[in-house]
């Protein structure tokens, strides 16, 4: 099946779940961006739309590909899966991450700036995470397991979150040398690389599972 350059990333991550480690390389966002053509996308990063599909229509199984069809399970059950795996790691990891990075600032910081903003955008996105965790967990996910409405302001709210949370995601590449481990200055440095690359990976298959699938389907049940 050949790839549509005007569907949607997210759209194009739903029917095809392979495509997730390609556009990962490539730097196009599919879950706070997923709202984005191909063809639109490829066009803000300078890439070649073309080349793309091509890259995209031979693009294999990767081995964690996601084997739940999250578009048809409950809401409840996705909601449940949403907390234990996506929350619990991120509880567990920033905590881990934070303590990193500040290892590194205060060892690295006075010869590479960069550490120190890095762990100030660290701390700015732990902090925004943490109470928006909170509050999916307060005020939207009991209703939805409950089969209740889904209010749009608190929709809203959610997804100025999620955007919020790509913006500090992508700063953190960019000080981060895009996790090249080749620059790690030490082995808490590498350590702290490997970990901020898996957290950007896993928040962004959280986040499209939330903007892609759990909230669609939220809105057109509340219809």
């Amino acid at each position: 099946m050949s790839v549509d350059l005007d569907q949607s990333l997210a759209d194009l991550v739903l029917t095809r779940p392979a495509a997730a480690r390609a556009l990962e390389r490539l730097g196009l966002d599919y879950c706070c961006g997923g709202r984005q053509s191909l063809r639109e996308a490829c066009r803000e990063r300078g890439l070649d739309a073309a080349t793309v599909a091509v890259v995209l229509e031979h693009e294999g199984e990767p081995v964690a590909v996601e084997s739940t069809d999250w578009s048809r399970v409950p809401l409840a059950v996705l909601c449940t899966h949403i907390v234990e795996e996506h929350h619990a790691r991120l509880r567990w990891e920033l905590p881990r991450l934070s303590e990193l990075a500040d290892r590194v600032a205060s060892v690295h910081g006075a010869v590479q700036p960069d550490l120190r903003a890095l762990r100030a955008e660290l701390e700015r996105l732990r902090a925004e995470l943490e109470a928006h965790l909170a509050e999916e967990e307060r005020e939207l996910f009991p209703v939805l397991a409950a089969e209740g409405g889904l209010e749009r302001a608190l929709l809203e709210r959610l997804l100025h979150d999620h955007d919020s949370t790509g913006a500090h995601l992508r700063r953190l590449r960019e000080l981060a040398g895009d996790y090249a481990p080749e620059t790690a200055l030490c082995a808490t440095h590498r350590s702290l690389l490997q970990g901020l690359h898996g957290l950007e990976l896993d928040l962004h298959q959280h986040v499209h599972e939330e903007n892609n699938i759990l909230f669609p389907r939220a809105l057109a049940a509340a219809r």
